[in-house]
């Protein structure tokens, strides 16, 4: 036996310089050839190694010898010490998705948006590669809006982050989310929104949901309050009155409160208000129609172009009106006269009686004293009695100008809703009264006579007594 007999394998094997290796291990190597699908490389061992270009690389790869050069160092996974024809069984992949995994730990930890492409899709998500790592989106972190089918992502690209770099079962998978990096997109763009408007400023919205106390208005984005005092200059009971979800309409931002994400709206500030309408289109003295809204123990209030106006009592008839019902009522359409239009306090006063002209002043017009004229005994009582003229004018003749006789009562005499016919005593511009009496013929019409009534003289159409001349000397 010789002297190296002695010697074992490995003893041998080291002698000549010749590697251990094991499966599993990474070794490092010399590309010896190299072409489109396989590498070959020597490892200082029994025999070489062989690399294919599956083994390669997870990346796309179509020709072997574009990416690496005969002499160039290598290293690589050992997949089998030996394949059918004696050559060990390499791989860089493995290497290279351990080297990949290290990046995307860091990629966690640094929470970057990264940007990649959908390359699959099943019913429960899709899927993408980072770092050559094949990474699963599930369902529902696929977008923020929720009815999206993953299958409808394929080929498209997207922006995600790692959610997680373990799945639900512990097991190394890397997760991913495209809705998280929809969601910063948002915020940021919420943000610019948020201090791009400006309060006063009006913006186009779309009525997006109606409650009872307003509705939200969409604005770019951002939802708003329309509040039911600001969609109307009219009071109205709900915001279904005027307005209805998807209208798209323009409002007024009365207030912003970025800190609480509140925005404020007002409907009624981009149109112009009946108030302005009013006082443009009317002025005091004008004949207008108008329709009865409320009754009040003072007055009533007439709507005229959506603008409530007052009728007071007192100037709802030339005599006196107990209470406005008496005459109106609610929903009737009237005709009235524009009294005042008060601007600073926003307030309208009308009236009825002011369509026409006083019925004394057509009276004075029409008679003098001593004329004859007819009137219906409407009252009695102990003193005297209240007569009509006409449907407007009224008077009480005392209970000594009823009769020559001396009377306890004028119910002696004079019975309710009797015609009578009456003369004109005294026609006083002034009180607007007219005095009469039932004594046609009497002492009266001697000037001088010894009644103990003033004498009243008539010039023009002024009436005066010998008292009232002396007075203004």
């Amino acid at each position: 036996m010789s002297e190296n007999s002695n010697y074992t394998m490995n003893e041998l094997m080291e002698n000549y310089n010749v590697s251990k290796i094991r499966t599993g291990d990474i070794v490092t190597g010399t590309v010896i050839s190299v072409n489109e699908d396989f590498i070959s490389v020597n490892l200082n061992y029994k025999s070489d190694g062989i690399l294919s270009r599956e083994e390669y690389s997870n990346a796309d790869i179509t020709d072997l010898s574009q990416v690496i050069k005969e002499g160039e160092k290598i290293e690589a996974y050992v997949l089998r010490l030996s394949d059918q024809d004696g050559n060990v069984v390499l791989s860089r992949k493995i290497i290279e998705e351990k080297e990949n995994w290290k990046k995307l730990i860091s990629l966690k930890e640094e929470n970057p948006i990264l940007e990649t492409k959908i390359i699959e899709a099943n019913e429960y998500g899709a899927f993408a590669l980072i770092e050559h790592i094949k990474g699963f989106i599930p369902k529902n972190q696929l977008s923020i809006n929720k009815n999206v089918k993953p299958a409808d992502y394929v080929g498209k690209a997207v922006k995600v982050k790692i959610l997680n770099l373990k799945n639900n079962k512990g097991k190394k998978q890397l997760i991913l989310s495209s809705k998280a990096v929809e969601k910063i997109e948002n915020q940021i763009k919420e943000k610019q929104i948020w201090e791009a408007l400006k309060e006063g400023e009006i913006y186009e919205g779309t009525v997006k949901n109606i409650l009872d106390f307003g509705a939200f208005v969409n604005i770019k984005g951002i939802d708003g309050l329309l509040h039911v005092n600001e969609i109307a200059w009219t009071k109205i009971k709900h915001p279904s009155e005027v307005l209805k979800e998807g209208d798209k309409i323009k409002v007024m931002i009365k207030k912003i409160d970025i800190k609480n994400k509140k925005l404020s709206l007002s409907y009624k500030a981009t149109v112009q208000s009946p108030w302005s309408i009013f006082v443009e289109k009317y002025n005091k003295g004008d004949e207008v129609n108008g329709v009865v809204t409320k009754i009040e123990d003072y007055g009533a209030f007439v709507n005229i172009d959506d603008v409530q106006c007052l009728l007071h009592v007192k100037d709802i008839s030339w005599f006196r009106t107990e209470h406005p019902s008496d005459v109106l009522k609610v929903g009737q359409e009237i005709k009235v006269k524009i009294l005042d239009i008060n601007k600073k306090n926003k307030k309208v006063n009308l009236g009825i009686k002011q369509l026409t002209v006083h019925p004394f002043d057509k009276f004075s017009k029409e008679h003098a004293n001593n004329d004859i004229i007819k009137v219906i005994v409407r009252r009695i009582v102990s003193d005297g009695v209240y007569v009509d003229i006409n449907e407007d004018l009224d008077s009480f003749i005392h209970i000594s100008k009823i009769s020559k006789d001396k009377l306890r009562t004028p119910a002696q005499v004079l019975k309710i809703d009797e015609e009578k016919e009456a003369k004109i005593i005294g026609i006083d511009r002034k009180t607007k009264k007219i005095k009469l009496s039932f004594i046609l013929n009497n002492q009266q019409d001697d000037k001088f006579s010894r009644s103990k009534e003033p004498i009243s003289y008539t010039l023009g159409n002024d009436n005066f007594t010998i008292g009232d001349l002396l007075k203004k000397k």
